[in-house]
């Protein structure tokens, strides 16, 4: 969706319009995802109203209600947006080609970009989204699942690696999303790609151990 002036939203025009009601419903739901979004950083999930939602969207209740059933519906369908496009980036990296720690640095990049350049959404999708209830956990473990191939992939990389054992990937995420969590914590989501020789370290070891893993970081960020 093409954005006005200033960054803004694009929005149909006021008063008689002749455009088509799809165009002008899928403006109204952009937004309404944008402002979800945008309110439950500011607010919290718990605080976050319908209210709050269409007032930051410029919509009414009624329209909303034409889009979503409740807030969680809403908010849900928002961090699905935002996980889409973050997939999306880290997964063309990853696929530009080369063997797999090429790949895994370029996707690793990729994720690490997008996060700084976010800081409040990065934050939200990685630390926060626990709070927004069990539905919202499952979108979370859904949207590491999505990010797996980055990972599990070395199995055909590692010498033996498909021998391993069944959770080896289940360290490396773990390894790479607690690292991300620390940092957003602290407020550090700008220094994030200054992160990429540990998260790629983090992400090796479980398939080839220190030593091996070490020296491909060095040969990868030199």
């Amino acid at each position: 969706m093409e954005r006005g002036r200033g960054g803004d939203r694009w929005r149909p025009p006021r008063g008689r319009h002749r455009l088509p009601r799809e165009v002008v419903a899928r403006s109204q739901r952009d937004r309404l995802l944008e402002a979800a979004i945008r309110v439950v950083v500011e607010k919290g999930y718990a605080a976050m109203t319908i209210g709050d939602m269409t007032g930051a969207a410029g919509v009414s209740r009624t329209t909303f209600y034409e889009l979503f059933d409740d807030k969680e519906d809403c908010f849900l369908a928002a961090y699905d947006n935002a996980v889409d496009a973050l997939v999306r980036r880290v997964a063309a990296a990853y696929e530009a080609g080369g063997a797999w720690p090429e790949r895994a640095a370029a996707g690793l990049a990729a994720l690490l970009d997008a996060l700084a350049e976010e800081p409040a959404l990065a934050r939200l999708a990685l630390v926060d989204i626990g709070a927004a209830g069990p539905a919202a956990q499952r979108r979370y473990r859904a949207a590491v699942q999505r990010l797996t191939p980055l990972f599990e992939d070395g199995r055909d990389y590692a010498p033996g690696g498909r021998g391993l054992p069944a959770n080896t990937s289940r360290m490396a995420i773990g390894g790479v999303t607690g690292l991300l969590a620390d940092e957003l914590v602290a407020g550090r989501a700008e220094q994030l790609p200054g992160l990429l020789s540990d998260v790629i370290f983090a992400t090796l070891v479980p398939y080839i151990g220190p030593d091996a893993a070490a020296r491909e970081v060095e040969r990868l960020t030199r």
